[in-house]
């Protein structure tokens, strides 16, 4: 119980002081259990991101009046995420009885999650069932799946499915795993059970939590991006300089040289996720390098790589380099090395960066890259395939930049091509990941699901446009997003977003020209208005609106500022440099 009284008191003090948090987020939980519990280690993680819970719970059993009612929770809270916090013996009384099947369960299941879906804009978290610890046949097995263990894992199979093919809208909370992870006497509380409809114990609502919180993260926009690893004994076992190629420990079969194998196998699938992989190791460079291309068992490649600093010059000062050459916040990176000076360092000079040290145990060290939930998504897109290339074809823009007299030059010679259309249905998950993820070109942070842009992007009073770039060294995809509405007979931009790989051509005022333009004919207005919200991340779009024709009308330190700009003025032409391809 330390841990928990740990919890309570960190948050009795956060609550108590006049702390900034970055956003709000309101849950609610829609239970047929007693699970009030998770509120405090909910807030707890929570905090630990910057960010506000509100928690409320539903009626015991009452889902689809909390839903439907005309005074029911779920529309009077407008959550961000509800919850489904439900127990098997709760949601049909049959469950364990001789014969029991699981198809009164799967159809109220269904019921509710399409009461869900269509009633309510949220994200919907919907938990696994958990079989019998001791399953009523013992040892034994039925021939027809018709003992409650199977029945319960073929409701699973369900409910994995249905999450599956409806991602991100609903997510799942996999309560088997935290079982798994903890253990049945850690998780499971008998007593409680029978006595208060208290099934789990504080180690279980902890994990629990933690697990929401990471879903959380990932609709605020705060995973992470970018993984920069050092090489020697973090990499491979041993220092190569010392050892040579042959002499190193990286091996598929033996340990310790399986460890590090398989922990750059992790790194093979984080870079398919569209995770950045960046080396920084104090070495010789042709040495690392003979490792990635002639190392018969190392998996990790020059072609995975999105950039490296492999010198002799401090670790804090090449990560602050290898931000810049990325154009990534700080809070974008992790940072792995096997030294406690080094990762104490870079704590010290650079705190925005998650530092995770190799464990002494080295067996411990494969699961580090997943554990935490530090890299979280949703779904993959077709960009976070490429991620890895569009970055090094980016290494290559800024290698010909230097050949070039002047910016002009530069730009002229990149033949950039500009797509800019409403957004189609294809496209919505790209869109609502970059409202999700950008933070430093983004005016207005707001965060949307795929749901919430498909919505928008119905609604004859706004539109949502997309903007893709390729130029000669390749397409570099999906990267800005443009959001107006018409309210009242005027113009308000909702949000305007952009990928860091596109800045710096004048892209993102030749999609406000165009896009302003065309909607102001289409619905007749005569006057656009738009706001900045300043945050930690955001000051280089500080004056946007005042660069693109906007006038401010407020305070210029408010919180939230507020511009306008007539309609009717004439639209500035579009640079030479960016060829416009209608589509």
């Amino acid at each position: 119980m330390s841990e928990l009284n740990e919890m309570i008191s960190a948050v009795s003090r956060i609550e108590g002081e006049d702390n900034p948090f970055d956003d709000t987020v309101r849950f609610l939980f829609l239970r047929n259990i007693t699970i009030e519990g998770i509120e405090t280690p909910l807030k707890y993680h929570l905090y630990a991101n910057r960010l506000r819970a509100e928690v409320a719970f539903g009626g015991y059993g009452t889902m689809v009046q909390d839903i439907l009612a005309d005074n029911a929770i779920a529309k009077k809270l407008d959550p961000h995420l509800i919850v489904l916090s439900l127990a098997l013996e709760e949601l049909d009384p049959a469950y364990g009885t001789p014969g029991w099947r699981a198809d009164a369960a799967r159809s109220e299941l269904e019921n509710l999650f399409s009461l869900l879906e269509t009633n309510t804009g949220a994200t919907v978290v919907v938990n696994t069932f958990i079989p019998p610890i001791y399953p009523e046949l013992g040892i034994g097995l039925s021939p027809d799946d018709s003992d409650i263990a199977s029945q319960v894992a073929l409701l699973n199979g369900f409910i994995t499915s249905f999450v599956r093919e409806r991602a991100p809208r609903f997510c799942l909370a996999d309560w088997n795993r935290h079982v798994l992870l903890l253990g049945s006497k850690a998780s499971l509380d008998d007593r409680g059970r029978y006595v208060w409809k208290a099934p789990f114990r504080p180690p279980f609502l902890n994990l629990y939590a933690l697990h929401l919180a990471r879903i959380v993260r990932v609709l605020k926009g705060k995973a992470k991006k970018c993984i920069i690893v050092d090489c020697d004994n973090t990499l491979w076992g041993g220092v190569v300089g010392e050892e040579g190629l042959d002499g190193i420990e990286l091996d598929p079969n033996s340990y310790p040289g399986k460890a590090f194998y398989d922990f750059q196998t992790g790194l093979l699938h984080l870079s398919e996720r569209g995770i950045l992989v960046v080396l920084c190791s104090k070495n010789n460079e042709a040495d690392v390098l003979e490792v990635l291309d002639k190392h018969p068992a190392c998996q990790l490649k020059r072609k995975h790589l999105s950039g490296w600093r492999i010198n002799w010059q401090d670790k804090a000062t090449n990560i602050a380099e290898l931000a810049e050459d990325l154009n990534l916040g700080l809070d974008s990176f992790v940072f792995v090395d096997d030294s406690p000076v080094e990762c104490g360092l870079v704590k010290e000079l650079l705190p925005d960066v998650t530092v995770l040290q190799v464990p002494e145990k080295l067996y411990e060290l494969p699961s580090i890259l997943f554990e935490h939930g530090l890299f979280d998504a949703f779904r993959l897109t077709e960009e976070d395939r490429k991620r890895a290339q569009l970055y090094q074809s980016e290494s290559q823009r800024k290698q010909a930049r230097v050949s070039f007299k002047s910016v002009e030059e530069y730009l002229s010679s990149l033949g950039t091509v500009a797509t800019i259309h409403r957004v189609r249905s294809g496209e919505i998950p790209r869109v609502a990941q970059l409202t999700q993820r950008t933070n430093q070109f983004n005016l207005h942070p707001k965060r949307y699901s795929e749901h919430d842009v498909a919505t928008v992007a119905d609604r004859p009073e706004a539109a949502v446009f997309t903007l893709s770039v390729s130029d000669r060294f390749g397409n570099i995809g999906l990267v800005g997003v443009l959001i107006l509405e018409c309210r009242d007979g005027v113009g308000r931009v909702d949000s305007f977003l952009m990928s860091c790989r596109a800045l710096g051509r004048g892209l993102e005022g030749v999609m406000i020209e165009r896009c302003l333009h065309e909607m102001a004919a289409i619905w007749g207005i005569e006057t656009w208005h738009a706001e900045y919200v300043p945050t930690r991340k955001n000051q280089q779009v500080a004056d946007f609106w005042l660069q693109n024709g906007f006038i401010l009308t407020s305070d210029a330190t408010a919180s939230t500022r507020n511009y306008r700009r007539d309609a009717r003025m004439p639209a500035r032409q579009t640079p030479s440099y960016i060829m416009i391809r209608e589509d």
